[in-house]
């Protein structure tokens, strides 16, 4: 018995492949959806190699080469190729259009190879999806309107019509959607502020960032957006009266408490603290109750 290497058996097949190139070759194509059960019909194999059914064994029929031959076989009862398992077009080619799986069968008593090229078509098995669930944006209240804000995007594994095809932002006072298109055709959307801010009136707004792709029915997904207002020192703050008027004895013991005074201010953090100094020059005769006036302020 000879015993050949790895590299000798290789050559072999490929001039052996070769010979039965030379002695005969055909194309067979086929087209067929993705995500069909094991033993799905793909095509009739035996009518196309000019077969009965039954010859398919008898002639020596077989899938070789090619190294995706597995994703299929044949059935000698109907003579037909069908399905070895369930197929993934995104797991096989990604994005990439078309999705084509090529081998070749070989008829061993006629010496002929049949190239087999089938066309996994895309079904809308897939819906967009966003990295995240949710997105907070941070935006000052004298932010000026016009002023667009960068959104996260949205992917659809499917292709064509089956990808991802437009947003939609829900309907509100103060913004609205920008979906900004490139070369490639990926779609960018881009929060725009449509009117100014009042943190003082709303400080949190709850958005909805819809992605759709182009099926029928269409698939979609979400992406809940949270604005938040910065705010910003743009209120003055606020006597509960304009005018305070206190009327004291001569002789009011020294810490009386004479009255009080409250302000307020919208504004948050250090913009709503309110100065407990007042702003009038104290006369000189009272010059000893300024610590007491300067405490008596509250906010």
């Amino acid at each position: 018995m000879i015993r050949l290497g790895r590299g000798t058996a290789g050559a072999l097949l490929c001039a052996l492949l070769g010979t039965l190139s030379a002695a005969g070759f055909r194309q067979i194509r086929y087209s067929v959806p993705e995500e069909l059960d094991k033993g799905s019909y793909v095509g009739n194999i035996s009518k196309d190699l000019g077969l009965e059914p039954h010859e398919l064994a008898e002639r020596g029929v077989r899938i070789i080469s090619r190294g995706r031959s597995q994703l299929f076989s044949l059935d000698p009862r109907s003579g037909s190729l069908v399905t070895a398992g369930r197929i993934d077009r995104e797991e096989l080619c990604a994005q990439s259009a078309p999705c084509v799986v090529s081998f070749n069968i070989l008829v061993e008593d006629k010496l002929k190879i049949f190239e087999v090229e089938v066309d996994i078509s895309d079904i809308n098995d897939n819906a967009p999806s966003f990295p995240t669930e949710e997105l907070e944006i941070k935006i000052g209240e004298l932010t000026v309107p016009g002023t667009r804000f960068p959104l996260k995007t949205a992917f659809d594994p499917d292709v064509g019509m089956n990808s991802l095809q437009n947003y939609k932002l829900n309907s509100n006072d103060y913004f609205s959607l920008a979906v900004n298109s490139v070369i490639d055709d990926a779609k960018y959307p881009e929060l725009v502020l449509e009117r100014a801010l009042d943190r003082e009136k709303k400080a949190v707004h709850q958005l909805d960032l819809i992605a759709s792709d182009g099926g029928d029915p269409a698939h979609t997904g979400k992406l809940c957006i949270q604005v938040i207002v910065l705010d910003a020192n743009d209120n003055p703050p606020v006597f509960t009266k304009p005018e305070y008027r206190v009327s004291v004895l001569e002789n009011v013991p020294v810490g009386t408490r004479l009255t009080t005074v409250n302000a307020t201010d919208p504004d948050e953090g250090f913009n709503a603290q309110v100065p407990t100094s007042p702003s009038t020059p104290i006369p000189v005769s009272f010059m000893h109750c300024v610590p007491l006036i300067m405490s008596s302020f509250k906010t």
